[in-house]
């Protein structure tokens, strides 16, 4: 099992490394840039905001925090990876994944530092639970995909610049990813539906208690 299971994750490394690259440096840029942009954010806006997530914080204390509706929470799961799967059938993705990885480093970045921002410590904690318990599986996801899919997307490129033949664009691997994929994002619905209301309903009435 070990060998078949190996291969699915084989891919030339002349080629994983600067699609690596390219999309860990586009993704930490974004979400530099969010975490800046977060902390410069005063006056009305500031204030808006502040009220907005305490009042988010009294109501899960108070009434805690339900379960959110079933498609709107698959959609928002699946929404960044299936755009990267999609990038990755067209040469656009050469432009288009870079900019994706961006803007997504950039909502996260800039969601968690408003946690941060205006609970102190205890904003680390509630961002972790809100981002970082399904963002430890959807973020890897969404550079797996995103790897292989700008990959796919040079070597389009290069097909119509005729640069000449190359291997299989998506060898029956890059679809065995996607399912493997697919699977650890139902895992991650599972645990915005089932796990994460009840853990943020029980910090936020720890938390209202202090």
């Amino acid at each position: 099992m070990r060998r078949p299971v190996a291969g699915i994750w084989d891919v030339p490394s002349a080629g994983v490394l600067p699609a690596l690259a390219v999309t860990a440096a586009c993704f930490a840029a974004g979400g530099l840039v969010g975490c800046v942009l977060a902390c410069f954010v005063d006056g009305v806006g500031g204030e808006s905001l502040g009220d907005y997530l305490q009042a988010f914080l009294e109501a899960a204390a108070a009434q805690g925090v339900s379960a959110p509706a079933l498609a709107s929470l698959v959609w928002s799961t699946l929404r960044w990876p299936l755009l990267a799967v999609v990038l990755g059938f067209t040469a656009i993705g050469l432009l288009g994944l870079p900019v994706l990885f961006a803007v997504r480093g950039f909502l996260l970045g800039f969601s968690i530092a408003c946690f941060v921002r205006a609970f102190g410590g205890a904003g680390c904690v509630l961002a972790l639970l809100v981002f970082g318990l399904t963002g430890a599986i959807a973020v890897p996801v969404l550079f797996v995909l995103g790897v292989q899919s700008l990959m796919a997307a040079r070597a389009l490129a290069s097909r119509f610049l005729g640069e000449g033949k190359r291997p299989a664009i998506y060898p029956k691997r890059y679809f065995v990813r996607c399912g493997w994929c697919a699977a650890a994002l139902c895992v991650c619905c599972v645990l915005d539906y089932l796990v994460v209301p009840a853990l943020l309903s029980g910090l936020a009435g720890a938390l209202m208690l202090i």
